[in-house]
Protein backbone atom coordinates (compact mmCIF):
# COMPACT_ATOMS: atom_id res chain seq x y z
CA UNK A 1 0.00 0.00 0.00
CA UNK A 2 2.95 2.50 0.71
CA UNK A 3 4.69 2.08 -2.80
CA UNK A 4 1.42 3.65 -4.83
CA UNK A 5 1.09 6.38 -1.93
CA UNK A 6 5.19 6.60 -2.42
CA UNK A 7 4.81 7.17 -6.24
CA UNK A 8 2.21 9.06 -5.75
CA UNK A 9 4.30 11.92 -4.11
CA UNK A 10 7.77 11.11 -5.51
CA UNK A 11 9.02 14.63 -5.32
CA UNK A 12 8.28 14.84 -1.03
CA UNK A 13 11.74 14.75 -0.08
CA UNK A 14 12.69 17.65 -2.46
CA UNK A 15 10.03 19.70 -1.68
CA UNK A 16 11.40 19.33 2.44
CA UNK A 17 14.72 20.05 0.98
CA UNK A 18 13.26 23.31 -0.61
CA UNK A 19 11.45 24.44 2.17
CA UNK A 20 14.35 24.24 4.34
CA UNK A 21 16.42 26.25 2.00
CA UNK A 22 13.88 29.15 2.37
CA UNK A 23 13.68 28.58 5.97
CA UNK A 24 17.66 29.08 6.82
CA UNK A 25 17.59 31.40 3.95
CA UNK A 26 14.69 33.87 5.87
CA UNK A 27 16.99 33.46 9.32
CA UNK A 28 19.39 36.71 8.81
CA UNK A 29 16.58 38.83 7.80
CA UNK A 30 14.45 40.09 10.07
CA UNK A 31 11.49 41.44 8.17
CA UNK A 32 11.25 37.25 6.93
CA UNK A 33 11.24 36.18 10.44
CA UNK A 34 7.12 34.99 9.25
CA UNK A 35 8.75 32.37 6.54
CA UNK A 36 10.66 30.65 9.73
CA UNK A 37 7.68 30.69 12.12
CA UNK A 38 5.22 29.18 9.65
CA UNK A 39 7.75 27.35 7.39
CA UNK A 40 8.14 25.38 10.66
CA UNK A 41 4.68 24.28 10.75
CA UNK A 42 4.73 23.28 7.25
CA UNK A 43 7.75 21.48 7.81
CA UNK A 44 6.09 19.41 10.44
CA UNK A 45 2.85 18.59 8.57
CA UNK A 46 5.20 17.88 5.72
CA UNK A 47 7.68 15.38 7.82
CA UNK A 48 4.20 13.68 9.37
CA UNK A 49 3.27 13.28 5.70
CA UNK A 50 7.07 11.92 4.83
CA UNK A 51 6.74 9.25 7.69
CA UNK A 52 3.08 7.87 6.83
CA UNK A 53 4.20 8.00 3.03
CA UNK A 54 7.51 5.69 3.90
CA UNK A 55 6.75 3.96 6.86
CA UNK A 56 9.54 5.04 8.69
CA UNK A 57 11.37 8.04 10.34
CA UNK A 58 13.58 10.05 9.92
CA UNK A 59 15.87 9.99 13.17
CA UNK A 60 19.51 8.70 12.52
CA UNK A 61 22.31 8.10 15.12
CA UNK A 62 25.09 10.78 14.95
CA UNK A 63 27.71 11.49 17.57
CA UNK A 64 25.70 14.06 19.46
CA UNK A 65 22.76 11.59 20.52
CA UNK A 66 23.84 11.07 23.92
CA UNK A 67 24.84 14.42 25.64
CA UNK A 68 21.81 16.14 23.63
CA UNK A 69 19.67 13.77 24.78
CA UNK A 70 20.59 14.53 28.22
CA UNK A 71 20.58 18.51 27.98
CA UNK A 72 16.97 17.91 27.02
CA UNK A 73 15.58 15.51 29.48
CA UNK A 74 16.99 17.31 32.19
CA UNK A 75 15.31 20.71 30.91
CA UNK A 76 12.37 18.25 30.71
CA UNK A 77 12.69 17.49 34.37
CA UNK A 78 12.80 20.66 35.56
CA UNK A 79 10.26 22.47 34.06
CA UNK A 80 7.75 21.95 36.93
CA UNK A 81 9.77 23.47 39.31
CA UNK A 82 10.14 26.63 37.15
CA UNK A 83 9.05 29.58 38.94
CA UNK A 84 7.15 30.39 35.54
CA UNK A 85 6.38 27.29 34.00
CA UNK A 86 4.06 28.83 30.73
CA UNK A 87 7.38 30.73 30.11
CA UNK A 88 9.72 27.72 30.57
CA UNK A 89 7.73 25.68 28.76
CA UNK A 90 7.32 27.74 25.95
CA UNK A 91 11.56 28.02 25.61
CA UNK A 92 11.24 24.40 26.10
CA UNK A 93 9.64 24.19 22.77
CA UNK A 94 12.23 26.04 20.99
CA UNK A 95 15.03 23.98 22.16
CA UNK A 96 13.15 20.98 20.86
CA UNK A 97 12.69 22.59 17.95
CA UNK A 98 16.22 23.16 17.51
CA UNK A 99 16.91 19.33 18.07
CA UNK A 100 14.25 18.49 15.11
CA UNK A 101 15.88 20.75 12.75
CA UNK A 102 19.08 18.84 13.40
CA UNK A 103 17.47 15.61 12.61
CA UNK A 104 15.96 16.80 9.63
CA UNK A 105 18.99 18.41 8.17
CA UNK A 106 21.27 15.28 8.97
CA UNK A 107 19.32 12.80 7.39
CA UNK A 108 17.56 15.25 3.83
CA UNK A 109 20.99 16.52 3.49
CA UNK A 110 24.10 13.74 3.42
CA UNK A 111 24.02 14.16 -0.36
CA UNK A 112 27.21 15.99 -1.71
CA UNK A 113 24.80 18.70 -4.31
CA UNK A 114 22.20 19.58 -1.39
CA UNK A 115 24.91 20.16 0.88
CA UNK A 116 27.12 22.26 -1.53
CA UNK A 117 23.71 24.12 -2.52
CA UNK A 118 23.12 24.93 1.44
CA UNK A 119 26.42 26.02 1.97
CA UNK A 120 26.12 28.57 -1.14
CA UNK A 121 23.09 29.72 0.29
CA UNK A 122 24.33 30.46 3.28
CA UNK A 123 27.68 32.51 1.67
CA UNK A 124 25.73 34.11 -0.67
CA UNK A 125 23.81 35.28 2.60
CA UNK A 126 27.00 36.09 4.30
CA UNK A 127 27.75 38.10 1.87
CA UNK A 128 24.75 40.43 1.16
CA UNK A 129 24.89 40.81 5.27
CA UNK A 130 28.21 41.72 5.48
CA UNK A 131 28.22 44.47 2.25
CA UNK A 132 24.34 45.92 3.82
CA UNK A 133 26.45 46.08 7.39
CA UNK A 134 29.57 47.90 5.88
CA UNK A 135 27.28 50.38 4.24
CA UNK A 136 25.02 51.23 7.04
CA UNK A 137 28.07 52.16 8.87
CA UNK A 138 28.41 55.13 6.99
CA UNK A 139 25.17 55.60 6.29
CA UNK A 140 23.04 55.53 9.23
CA UNK A 141 23.36 56.76 12.56
CA UNK A 142 21.88 53.70 15.20
CA UNK A 143 18.16 55.42 16.02
CA UNK A 144 19.87 59.10 15.73
CA UNK A 145 20.87 58.80 19.82
CA UNK A 146 23.26 60.66 20.72
CA UNK A 147 26.44 60.08 23.49
CA UNK A 148 27.80 62.67 25.73
CA UNK A 149 29.58 65.54 23.44
CA UNK A 150 26.99 65.13 21.18
CA UNK A 151 28.27 63.11 18.57
CA UNK A 152 26.07 60.47 16.97
CA UNK A 153 26.00 57.26 18.21
CA UNK A 154 26.92 54.48 15.43
CA UNK A 155 25.32 51.11 15.39
CA UNK A 156 25.26 48.60 12.43
CA UNK A 157 22.53 45.82 12.82
CA UNK A 158 22.21 44.97 9.01
CA UNK A 159 19.24 43.74 8.27
CA UNK A 160 18.78 41.67 11.62
CA UNK A 161 17.27 43.00 14.40
CA UNK A 162 20.20 44.02 16.36
CA UNK A 163 24.21 44.46 16.70
CA UNK A 164 24.30 41.48 18.77
CA UNK A 165 22.28 39.02 16.57
CA UNK A 166 24.84 40.64 13.79
CA UNK A 167 27.88 40.09 15.41
CA UNK A 168 26.93 35.98 16.08
CA UNK A 169 25.69 35.24 12.80
CA UNK A 170 29.24 36.57 11.57
CA UNK A 171 30.87 34.01 14.01
CA UNK A 172 28.45 31.73 13.05
CA UNK A 173 28.70 31.82 9.15
CA UNK A 174 32.27 32.89 8.74
CA UNK A 175 33.70 29.75 9.61
CA UNK A 176 31.67 28.06 7.21
CA UNK A 177 32.85 30.67 3.89
CA UNK A 178 36.64 30.47 5.62
CA UNK A 179 36.64 26.47 5.25
CA UNK A 180 35.54 27.04 1.56
CA UNK A 181 38.22 28.85 0.69
CA UNK A 182 40.28 26.37 2.14
CA UNK A 183 39.09 23.41 0.64
CA UNK A 184 36.52 23.57 -2.21
CA UNK A 185 38.39 22.35 -5.53
CA UNK A 186 37.27 25.08 -8.22
CA UNK A 187 39.69 28.37 -8.09
CA UNK A 188 36.65 31.04 -8.20
CA UNK A 189 34.79 29.14 -5.62
CA UNK A 190 37.90 29.38 -3.28
CA UNK A 191 38.44 33.10 -4.88
CA UNK A 192 34.45 33.92 -3.97
CA UNK A 193 34.66 32.74 -0.77
CA UNK A 194 37.51 33.95 0.79
CA UNK A 195 36.30 37.78 -0.54
CA UNK A 196 33.14 36.92 1.27
CA UNK A 197 35.13 36.27 4.56
CA UNK A 198 37.46 39.48 3.83
CA UNK A 199 34.35 41.12 3.89
CA UNK A 200 32.44 39.78 6.98
CA UNK A 201 35.41 40.01 9.07
CA UNK A 202 35.67 43.89 7.75
CA UNK A 203 31.71 44.46 9.02
CA UNK A 204 32.38 41.77 12.14
CA UNK A 205 35.13 44.64 13.24
CA UNK A 206 32.61 47.88 12.22
CA UNK A 207 30.35 46.21 14.94
CA UNK A 208 32.84 46.96 17.73
CA UNK A 209 31.56 43.66 19.82
CA UNK A 210 34.42 43.49 21.73
CA UNK A 211 32.92 39.44 22.16
CA UNK A 212 32.62 39.07 18.75
CA UNK A 213 36.38 40.21 18.17
CA UNK A 214 37.62 37.66 20.59
CA UNK A 215 35.04 35.22 19.06
CA UNK A 216 36.94 35.56 15.92
CA UNK A 217 40.36 36.06 16.70
CA UNK A 218 39.52 32.19 18.47
CA UNK A 219 38.20 31.04 15.30
CA UNK A 220 41.37 32.61 13.46
CA UNK A 221 43.95 30.74 15.55
CA UNK A 222 41.67 27.59 15.31
CA UNK A 223 41.80 27.46 11.83
CA UNK A 224 45.68 28.01 11.45
CA UNK A 225 46.10 25.54 13.77
CA UNK A 226 43.83 22.91 11.98
CA UNK A 227 45.05 23.56 8.44
CA UNK A 228 48.96 23.91 9.40
CA UNK A 229 49.74 25.90 6.33
CA UNK A 230 52.53 28.32 6.73
CA UNK A 231 50.63 30.85 4.36
CA UNK A 232 48.02 30.21 6.12
CA UNK A 233 50.05 30.38 9.49
CA UNK A 234 51.06 33.95 8.20
CA UNK A 235 47.96 35.55 7.09
CA UNK A 236 46.35 34.74 10.52
CA UNK A 237 49.19 35.72 12.43
CA UNK A 238 48.82 39.34 10.58
CA UNK A 239 44.89 39.21 10.64
CA UNK A 240 45.09 38.60 14.70
CA UNK A 241 47.69 41.52 14.75
CA UNK A 242 45.70 43.72 12.36
CA UNK A 243 42.71 43.53 15.04
CA UNK A 244 44.56 44.15 18.06
CA UNK A 245 46.78 46.99 16.96
CA UNK A 246 43.77 48.86 15.71
CA UNK A 247 42.30 48.15 18.68
CA UNK A 248 44.72 49.20 21.05
CA UNK A 249 45.06 52.41 18.85
CA UNK A 250 41.89 53.69 19.14
CA UNK A 251 41.82 53.16 23.09
CA UNK A 252 45.21 55.20 22.87
CA UNK A 253 43.36 57.53 20.31
CA UNK A 254 40.17 57.68 22.96
CA UNK A 255 41.96 58.72 25.60
CA UNK A 256 42.80 62.37 24.38
CA UNK A 257 40.02 62.51 22.22
CA UNK A 258 36.63 60.95 20.80
CA UNK A 259 36.65 59.46 17.90
CA UNK A 260 33.45 60.06 15.92
CA UNK A 261 32.26 56.99 14.52
CA UNK A 262 32.69 54.58 17.91
CA UNK A 263 29.27 53.63 19.29
CA UNK A 264 29.80 54.83 22.66
CA UNK A 265 32.23 55.57 25.16
CA UNK A 266 31.82 52.07 26.60
CA UNK A 267 33.66 50.48 23.83
CA UNK A 268 36.73 51.40 25.27
CA UNK A 269 36.39 51.59 28.85
CA UNK A 270 35.73 47.79 31.20
CA UNK A 271 32.02 49.28 31.91
CA UNK A 272 30.09 46.06 30.04
CA UNK A 273 32.93 43.58 31.63
CA UNK A 274 32.11 45.30 35.06
CA UNK A 275 28.08 44.81 34.72
CA UNK A 276 28.77 41.17 33.27
CA UNK A 277 30.79 40.67 36.97
CA UNK A 278 27.86 42.07 38.79
CA UNK A 279 25.14 39.82 37.46
CA UNK A 280 27.71 36.92 36.96
CA UNK A 281 27.96 37.05 40.65
CA UNK A 282 24.21 37.38 41.50
CA UNK A 283 23.33 34.24 39.32
CA UNK A 284 26.16 32.17 41.08
CA UNK A 285 24.13 33.36 44.30
CA UNK A 286 21.20 32.03 42.62
CA UNK A 287 22.42 29.08 41.62
CA UNK A 288 24.18 28.09 45.00
CA UNK A 289 20.00 28.16 46.28
CA UNK A 290 18.84 26.22 43.39
CA UNK A 291 21.96 23.67 41.94
CA UNK A 292 19.67 21.06 40.70
CA UNK A 293 16.79 22.31 39.36
CA UNK A 294 17.67 25.63 39.08
CA UNK A 295 14.91 28.34 38.68
CA UNK A 296 13.01 27.84 35.50
CA UNK A 297 14.52 27.29 31.93
CA UNK A 298 14.72 30.67 29.34
CA UNK A 299 17.04 33.58 28.80
CA UNK A 300 14.90 35.73 30.20
CA UNK A 301 13.21 33.87 33.12
CA UNK A 302 16.78 35.27 35.36
CA UNK A 303 14.92 38.50 34.67
CA UNK A 304 11.85 37.96 35.34
CA UNK A 305 12.00 35.71 38.51
CA UNK A 306 14.46 37.97 39.86
CA UNK A 307 13.58 41.40 39.43
CA UNK A 308 11.76 41.57 42.43
CA UNK A 309 14.50 39.86 44.76
CA UNK A 310 15.90 41.26 47.70
CA UNK A 311 19.05 40.44 46.47
CA UNK A 312 18.79 42.31 42.86
CA UNK A 313 17.25 45.14 44.63
CA UNK A 314 19.65 45.85 46.59
CA UNK A 315 22.50 45.61 43.52
CA UNK A 316 20.45 47.62 41.29
CA UNK A 317 20.34 50.54 44.13
CA UNK A 318 24.55 50.05 45.11
CA UNK A 319 24.73 50.40 41.29
CA UNK A 320 22.68 53.67 40.64
CA UNK A 321 25.41 55.81 40.30
CA UNK A 322 28.04 53.50 39.11
CA UNK A 323 27.64 50.34 36.72
CA UNK A 324 24.22 49.35 36.83
CA UNK A 325 23.54 45.49 36.69
CA UNK A 326 22.19 43.88 33.64
CA UNK A 327 18.59 42.22 33.30
CA UNK A 328 20.19 38.89 32.16
CA UNK A 329 22.93 36.76 32.72
CA UNK A 330 25.21 37.15 29.09
CA UNK A 331 26.40 33.94 29.46
CA UNK A 332 25.14 30.74 27.91
CA UNK A 333 26.47 28.26 30.58
CA UNK A 334 25.26 30.04 33.45
CA UNK A 335 21.88 30.94 31.96
CA UNK A 336 21.53 27.10 31.26
CA UNK A 337 22.40 26.28 34.71
CA UNK A 338 20.77 28.69 36.67
CA UNK A 339 17.99 27.92 34.83
CA UNK A 340 17.44 24.63 34.53
CA UNK A 341 20.30 23.18 37.10
CA UNK A 342 23.87 22.69 37.38
CA UNK A 343 23.53 19.37 35.53
CA UNK A 344 22.28 21.35 32.26
CA UNK A 345 24.78 23.89 32.42
CA UNK A 346 27.50 20.92 32.64
CA UNK A 347 25.25 19.04 29.73
CA UNK A 348 25.83 21.84 27.54
CA UNK A 349 29.33 21.71 27.91
CA UNK A 350 29.39 18.31 27.13
CA UNK A 351 27.40 19.02 23.61
CA UNK A 352 29.57 21.53 22.76
CA UNK A 353 32.61 19.65 23.43
CA UNK A 354 31.32 16.57 21.93
CA UNK A 355 30.17 18.53 18.78
CA UNK A 356 33.95 19.85 18.76
CA UNK A 357 35.86 16.41 19.16
CA UNK A 358 33.55 14.42 16.38
CA UNK A 359 34.46 17.38 14.18
CA UNK A 360 38.18 16.75 14.94
CA UNK A 361 38.74 13.46 14.98
CA UNK A 362 37.11 13.30 11.90
CA UNK A 363 38.97 16.14 10.27
CA UNK A 364 42.52 14.30 11.47
CA UNK A 365 41.25 11.11 9.88
CA UNK A 366 39.51 12.57 6.25
CA UNK A 367 41.76 12.97 3.46
CA UNK A 368 39.31 13.94 1.24
CA UNK A 369 39.37 17.82 0.80
CA UNK A 370 36.37 18.55 0.05
CA UNK A 371 34.78 16.64 2.71
CA UNK A 372 37.25 17.98 5.30
CA UNK A 373 35.23 21.45 4.47
CA UNK A 374 32.56 20.29 6.82
CA UNK A 375 34.89 19.23 9.80
CA UNK A 376 36.96 22.27 9.73
CA UNK A 377 33.47 24.16 9.82
CA UNK A 378 31.99 21.77 13.00
CA UNK A 379 35.42 22.76 14.82
CA UNK A 380 36.33 26.79 14.01
CA UNK A 381 32.04 26.98 14.22
CA UNK A 382 31.88 25.39 17.62
CA UNK A 383 34.98 27.10 19.58
CA UNK A 384 33.85 31.00 17.99
CA UNK A 385 30.03 29.93 19.27
CA UNK A 386 31.07 28.60 22.64
CA UNK A 387 33.69 31.96 23.20
CA UNK A 388 31.03 34.24 21.97
CA UNK A 389 28.67 32.98 24.66
CA UNK A 390 30.34 33.26 27.09
CA UNK A 391 29.77 37.20 27.33
CA UNK A 392 25.84 36.85 26.00
CA UNK A 393 23.63 34.14 26.07
CA UNK A 394 22.26 34.08 21.78
CA UNK A 395 22.15 30.16 21.81
CA UNK A 396 18.54 31.38 21.19
CA UNK A 397 15.95 31.77 18.19
CA UNK A 398 16.84 31.51 14.86
CA UNK A 399 21.05 31.88 15.70
CA UNK A 400 20.45 28.46 17.46
CA UNK A 401 18.47 27.10 14.88
CA UNK A 402 21.30 28.19 12.32
CA UNK A 403 23.77 26.79 14.63
CA UNK A 404 22.35 23.46 14.22
CA UNK A 405 21.73 23.41 10.56
CA UNK A 406 25.43 24.03 9.95
CA UNK A 407 26.18 21.20 12.74
CA UNK A 408 23.45 19.19 11.16
CA UNK A 409 25.38 19.65 7.48
CA UNK A 410 28.90 19.10 9.14
CA UNK A 411 28.35 16.10 11.51
CA UNK A 412 28.88 12.53 10.50
CA UNK A 413 26.34 10.53 11.14
CA UNK A 414 27.44 6.72 13.13
CA UNK A 415 28.31 4.11 10.32
CA UNK A 416 25.23 1.97 10.38
CA UNK A 417 22.93 5.11 10.34
CA UNK A 418 25.27 6.63 7.04
CA UNK A 419 24.28 3.47 5.68
CA UNK A 420 20.37 3.40 6.42
CA UNK A 421 20.28 7.12 4.38
CA UNK A 422 21.78 5.53 1.29
CA UNK A 423 19.74 2.59 1.03
CA UNK A 424 16.72 4.49 1.90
Amino acid sequence: MAKPIAIMLPNLDRIIRGLLYLYVFSFPFERLLFIERNGFIILLVLLTLWCLVNRQHFFVRTPVDLPLLVLVAWVGISLPFATFPPYSFHEFAKLLQQGLIFYVVVYFFRDTRDRGRMIALMIGSLAAVSLYGIWQFEAKPWLGQMVPGGRPYYLIESFLSSEVGLTTYLVTVIPVSAAVTAYAPLRWQRALAGGTTVVAILCQGLTFSRAGLLALLTEVAVFAFLLRKKTVTILAAGLCFLLIAVAVSMVLIDRNRSIPFIPGPAKFTAYNLEARFKVWRLGFEKLAKHPLVGIGFGKDNFFIATRTDPIYLEAEKADAETVPTPAGLHNTFLDMAVGAGVPAGLAYIWLMWTIGRAGLEHFCREKDHLLRIWDLTLVVLVVGVFVRNCFDHMWIGTMALLFWVIVGLSIQPTPSSAKDISSS
